[in-house]
């Protein structure tokens, strides 16, 4: 389950001004979801899937910031249950909505919903969460690394896909680390957007790369920060991904004077 903290603070002379949370233009109401497809995507391990929903009533898809979460719900025991999910899509799609989620062992939501059959309905709350890009009118936008593990690059996958909507002219740079090759997720788009964006600089590494077959980067996101991200007080960084991941990653950037450091932790 994801938590929620404040941007991280800096040393007030590496900024201009103190971080003020963004403004927050869309809240939470609730939705009938509906599912439009299910199927996985880190093949050949059933582990990690996207789904897809529209939503009862016009239009197919409600309005958001990208970043912000879906909270979902399903009967458990008799029992109503909720699960939050980054929205992985940005919001200017507006055929369906998607969510990447790893299956969990033991876990009933990760479970259910990857079995859940197409037609099926899901009340659900959405949109919520702070933990949006800083754009303008309210900010300056500037070049922004982002640093994901796992399916912790699921909100910037939405972010990403905003920024090229509104063609933003910055550099765009997603630091995004696995431990296997096969969690290596939408590899396909990330490598379609190297191609067509020039702005877009991408550093995939595994934390266990295979013996053989693998001619990338080896390691945790740390070295990649630390050796090939440059100018870093002129750049905000995004992080997200799991507890501890993302406490050793923010504690770098602090020390490291990006700009502004924001996260989001998952548990």
């Amino acid at each position: 389950m994801m938590q929620r903290e404040p941007a991280a603070k800096q040393a007030a002379a590496q900024r201009p001004a103190p971080f003020k949370a963004p403004p927050i233009r869309f809240r939470g109401s609730r939705h009938t979801a509906l599912v439009k497809e299910v199927f996985d995507i880190a093949k050949p391990y059933p582990e990690t899937y996207l789904i897809r929903f529209t939503f009862e009533g016009e239009p197919k898809v409600f309005d958001f910031q990208a970043g912000q979460f879906i909270s979902v719900f399903a009967e458990k025991d008799g029992k109503s249950i909720s699960r939050p999910y980054s929205i992985a899509s940005p919001p200017e799609q507006k055929d369906c909505l998607e969510l990447c989620i790893k299956v969990v062992e033991g876990g009933f939501m990760s479970n259910y919903l990857h079995t859940v059959p197409p037609g099926t309905k899901l009340r659900s709350i959405a949109p919520l969460g702070t933990f949006v890009l800083l754009e303008p009118p309210d900010y300056q936008i500037r070049d922004t690394v982002f640093v994901a593990t796992g399916t912790g690059v699921a909100p910037f996958i939405s972010m990403i896909g905003h920024i090229w909507a509104m063609r933003y002219d910055i550099e765009v740079h997603l630091v995004f680390g696995c431990r296997y090759i096969h969690d290596l997720i939408y590899m396909d788009l990330l490598r379609k957007w190297e191609r067509e964006h020039p702005n877009f600089h991408l550093y995939v590494t595994l934390s266990r790369p295979p013996e053989t077959g693998w001619n990338g980067r080896s390691g945790y996101v740390q070295k990649v920060i630390e050796t090939e991200i440059t100018d870093r007080g002129n750049k905000d960084v995004y992080i997200c991904g799991l507890h501890n991941m993302v406490e050793d990653v923010k504690n770098l950037c602090e020390s490291l004077n990006f700009h502004w450091v924001r996260f989001e932790k998952w548990d």
